[in-house]
């Protein structure tokens, strides 16, 4: 009996020792641009798991890329990291670009899902570089490309992958699919889900801040963890697609207020989406002379509504918009489509042309408030008019005068002229019942 007892306990301990060892693995994100709150998020997400004692971190990434110190802040937090930083690219489809290509190379296991590739790492300057570029911006975009060449080379032999090909992501955009990748020694290998990352990454010996460790993955508990609802706020406006709904709700709102004052919805809407906008230019690439032509459209859009032009300005404003727009937000991978720009482009003509213009016509009609508008209005006679008489429009109560005639009360009458608090009036014989 003693025996049977004793063998339970040791079976129960033995459990206990087996499930304390089970390795687990954080899983973290990074699902669109690159940007500040993507870099925070990261960053916090590797010190809690170095914290817990996890095995590993993995970075689900699919990404067209995003700011340079943001990708900076996260290459810091990888290479610095105690603990072993697995970058998968997925799903399948997925994309690796720009800013991705550095993340990739500056985990310690790097694996792509089938139908995934990676490249072109070449930065993006907010100023114009084709067709008459300033010797100023020569040399700005000159620096830029080399540092992040040499930068990126540095990560690749720091981690043992190709930095010959490194340098060409930057210098030529160079891209590859997985199966290249993996052949190339970009990355380590390719798995169709994360059980197979965790497996194929298991016993590889990897360098950390603190010396080399051997990866123990295999069938670890893996714990997903989100980013925080505020940080996706801010991970969202970072989204190219967003802010050029922002611009398009900005340029909206604000000039549907200045046109019809009191409105007040539109421009409450117009002035948040501006300062929203703020921060989405802050934190992506934003090309300067996109954004001037931008502007210029607006300006030409408002040109043709005060002036004669029969649409030559509204004509360039739209060639304008819709350049600018594709400069500031079309590149390569930013999730605006040329056809989205255009369909926004096409919206954004059809409200000057006629939700503006028609509050423009509206502001050269005549007058049809106050005393002047009173004439030619037919009311009722609240009394006998003989020749003096009383009528009531407009909330108030009016003196009314004829030119001798006898008009009695409830007969319809129309005022033809107004002096002071007296209104000239005439019979009307064929209005109708009610007050127009």
């Amino acid at each position: 009996m003693k025996s049977a007892v004793l063998a339970v306990i040791v079976l129960l301990v033995a459990a206990g020792l087996g499930s304390a060892s089970s390795p687990v693995v954080r899983v973290l994100t990074l699902n669109g641009t690159v940007e500040p709150a993507v870099a925070e998020y990261l960053d916090q997400g590797i010190s809690k798991a170095e914290e817990d004692g996890v095995a590993a971190v993995v970075v689900l990434m699919d990404t067209p890329g995003g700011g340079m110190e943001p990708m900076q802040r996260i290459v810091k937090s990888f290479l610095n990291a105690r603990i072993p930083v697995i970058v998968y690219v997925a799903p399948e489809g997925a994309w690796a670009g720009s800013a991705g290509v550095f993340i990739a190379m500056a985990a310690n296991v790097a694996a792509m899902a089938p139908g995934t590739n990676i490249g072109s790492a070449h930065p993006v300057s907010a100023f114009p570089t084709e067709g008459g570029e300033s010797g100023e911006s020569k040399v700005r975009e000159s620096k830029a490309v080399n540092h992040a060449a040499k930068y990126i080379v540095s990560i690749a032999n720091r981690r043992g992958r190709n930095a010959e090909w490194a340098e060409k992501a930057v210098r030529e955009s160079a891209n590859l699919t997985c199966t290249e990748a993996v052949k190339m020694k970009v990355v380590d290998f390719i798995a169709k889900d994360l059980d197979e990352v965790l497996a194929k990454a298991d016993g590889r010996r990897v360098e950390t801040a603190e010396g080399e460790v051997i990866i123990r993955t295999k069938g670890a508990k893996v714990e997903n963890v989100p980013m925080p609802w505020n940080k996706l706020l801010l991970h969202y406006l970072g989204n190219p697609l967003v802010a050029y709904f922002l611009m398009l709700a900005a340029i909206y709102g604000i000039i549907f207020e200045i046109n019809n004052p009191g409105a007040t919805v539109p421009g409450v809407i117009g002035g948040i989406s501006v300062i929203l906008l703020l921060y989405s230019f802050s934190v992506i690439p934003t090309n300067l002379a996109g954004l001037l032509l931008v502007v210029l459209a607006i300006g030409l859009f408002i040109a043709d509504i005060k002036l004669p032009t029969h649409g030559v300005l509204t004509v360039g404003g739209a060639i304008a918009f819709f350049l600018g727009s594709l400069m500031v937000f079309g590149s390569k991978g930013s999730g605006v489509s040329a056809a989205t720009i255009a369909a926004g482009t096409a919206a954004t003509v059809l409200f000057f042309v006629l939700l503006v213009g028609m509050g423009a016509a509206a502001l050269r009609k005549p007058v049809v408030t106050g005393k002047q508008g009173l004439i030619g209005r037919v009311v009722t006679a609240e009394t006998d008019i003989a020749p003096s008489g009383k009528i009531f429009t407009e909330g108030s109560w009016w003196t009314a005068e004829t030119e001798g005639e006898h008009i009695s009360k409830g007969e319809r009458v129309k005022i033809v002229g107004v002096d002071g608090l007296k209104v000239k009036v005439v019979r009307e014989e064929s209005s109708p019942a009610g007050e127009h």
